[in-house]
């Protein structure tokens, strides 16, 4: 190995490190982060109001609303599905977009756990 390849080497590696801790710092920061407050608390009985509107309309259109925890990510999943058939006519998030989580969130340790 020659010199200048050795120094091109120690360079890529002090970036490396640099990034890692940049990510390491983020992710700390992000942690002691308070949640941010929402503008105004929803109350109860007209969230329940709501919801009975939504589920008249739905079944007006012979339709139903359904919530669900995605079991591998966690995630709240909302779906709207034909009544009669039991068919998915929309789900939010999608499938596509649950599997995608699912990847980052088990990828995610091996990006911080990175030794330089």
């Amino acid at each position: 190995m020659k010199v200048g390849e050795i120094a091109q080497e120690a360079d890529v590696r002090i970036q490396r490190k640099a990034q890692a801790d940049r990510v390491t710092a983020a992710a700390v920061e992000l942690e002691r982060t308070p949640a941010p407050k929402p503008a105004h608390a929803v109350e109860i009985p007209n969230m329940e109001s709501v919801t009975r509107q939504i589920d008249t309309f739905l079944r007006s259109v012979n339709r139903s609303l359904q919530f669900r925890v995605d079991d591998a990510s966690g995630r709240m999943v909302v779906s709207i599905t034909d009544a009669a058939t039991g068919e998915v006519i929309r789900q939010v998030p999608g499938e596509e977009a649950l599997r995608m989580a699912e990847r980052i969130d088990a990828n995610i340790g091996a990006m911080l756990d990175e030794k330089v």
